[in-house]
C-alpha cells in the first residue's frame, strides 16, 4: 500500500502506518504489508484481502477512532461554531476542507450526492451521535489543510475541471473496463452458487455505460461552457440561462443514479465481502467496486458541491449583470 493508509471495505475502519494500532500492540510506522498475514480489521474482524489504499484526504496522527481525544481539544470548537456546523449542508462542509471528508466515509455519511443534507440531518439518518462527529471534525479542522491540498474553492474553475479530468475521467475509463472484465469471469464462474453476481454484472454493465457517457457529455458540452464562461465573463445570445442550468441538473441527477448504483452493488454483495469459497478473481473484483466507491464519492464531490457551485453562481453574477445592463425593449 503506498499512500500509509489502508481503509477496510467492509467497516471503513482506516490503518494509519504512522499511528499503528494500540489496541493490538501494533506499534507505529509498522507498514501495512508487513503485518501478519492472519491480521484482522480490529473493528469489524475482516482480513487483510479487504484493504484498499484509502482515497480519503490525509489527517494528522490523532484523526483515528482508537485514539483517545481529549475534551479541552474539542472545546476549542466554540457553541456557536458547532450549532452553525450542525446546520450546514455536509457537502459544503467537505468543500471548505477537505479533511472533513474522511471522518464522514467512516461513518458512512453521504458528502457528494447527499452534499445539500445538514450534518445534522445526515446524522440523525445514520443513527451516529452528532456530538461524537463534531468532535472528530474539530480536529480535523484544527489539522489545517495538507501542503500539497488545493484549495479547489478558489482556484480558476479551468484549473478544477483539468483536475477532475485527468484525476477522476481518464483513470475512471481505464478502470471500468478492468472491473468488468472481472465481473464476467465472477458471473459466469460463481454465478450458479451466486445468482447475485450475475445481478451485479447487470447493473455494473448499465452503470459503466452510463458512466461512459456521461463524462463525454461533460467533457464535450458542460465542461467548456463553464471554462468559456469563466474566461470571457459574458453570455453570448438570449436564453443562455437555461444553456448552463439544465446540463447542470442533468448531470446531478446522473449522479444520483450513478450512486444508486454503487448502493446496490454494496448490497448485493454483502458490503463487498467475499464468501468462504470465494476465488482470488472473485475477491478483487469487490476489492476494485469498494474502491471505485471511494473515488466516485470524492469525484461526484468536487464536480456537485464545488465546480457546479461555483458555476451557477459565476453565471448568476454575469447573468444579473447582463441584464441590469442591456437595452430596453421596445
Amino acid at each position: 500500500m503506498s499512500n500509509a493508509k489502508t481503509i477496510c471495505t467492509v467497516c471503513n475502519y482506516i490503518y494509519d502506518e504512522v499511528l499503528g494500532e494500540p489496541r493490538q500492540d501494533i506499534l507505529p510506522s509498522v507498514k501495512f504489508e508487513d503485518l501478519a498475514e492472519e491480521w484482522a480489521c480490529p473493528e469489524c474482524g475482516s482480513n487483510k484481502e479487504m484493504f484498499q489504499p484509502c482515497s480519503c484526504v490525509s489527517l494528522p496522527v490523532y484523526e483515528k477512532t482508537c485514539v483517545v481525544h481529549s475534551e479541552p481539544e474539542y472545546q476549542q470548537l466554540s457553541s456557536s461554531s458547532k450549532s452553525l456546523i450542525k446546520k450546514t449542508p455536509v457537502g459544503e462542509l467537505v468543500a471548505r476542507n477537505p479533511a472533513y471528508a474522511c471522518v464522514l466515509e467512516q461513518h458512512g455519511i453521504d458528502y457528494c450526492c447527499g452534499g445539500k443534507t445538514t450534518l445534522e440531518a445526515a446524522c440523525n439518518k445514520k443513527g451516529v451521535s452528532v456530538e461524537a462527529i463534531l468532535k472528530r471534525l474539530a480536529l480535523a479542522l484544527q489539522a489545517g489543510r495538507e501542503p500539497d491540498q488545493s484549495d479547489w474553492t478558489t482556484s480558476s474553475l479551468k484549473a478544477l475541471i483539468e483536475h477532475i479530468v485527468l484525476q477522476y475521467h481518464n483513470p475512471l475509463r481505464l478502470d471500468l473496463s478492468r472491473i468488468l472484465a472481472l465481473a464476467k469471469k465472477v458471473a459466469r464462474v460463481h454465478g450458479a452458487n451466486h445468482p447475485e453476481m450475475i445481478e451485479v454484472l447487470e447493473i455494473f454493465s448499465r452503470f459503466k455505460d452510463e458512466l461512459e457517457m456521461h463524462m463525454q457529455k461533460e467533457e464535450l458540452i458542460l465542461f467548456p461552457s463553464i471554462a468559456s464562461l469563466e474566461s470571457h465573463k459574458t453570455i453570448q445570445g438570449p436564453g443562455c440561462f437555461s444553456g448552463i442550468e439544465h446540463p447542470i441538473a442533468m448531470m446531478t441527477k446522473e449522479h444520483d443514479d450513478a450512486g444508486d448504483a454503487l448502493c446496490a452493488l454494496r448490497r448485493l454483495s454483502n458490503n463487498f465481502t467475499p464468501p468462504d469459497d470465494a476465488c482470488a478473481t472473485y475477491k478483487l473484483l469487490l476489492n476494485s467496486l469498494a474502491q471505485l466507491e471511494l473515488e466516485m464519492h470524492q469525484h461526484v464531490h468536487k464536480e456537485n458541491n464545488i465546480l457546479f457551485e461555483r458555476a451557477t453562481a459565476l453565471f448568476g453574477s454575469i447573468y444579473t449583470k447582463a441584464r441590469r445592463f442591456a437595452p430596453p425593449e421596445i
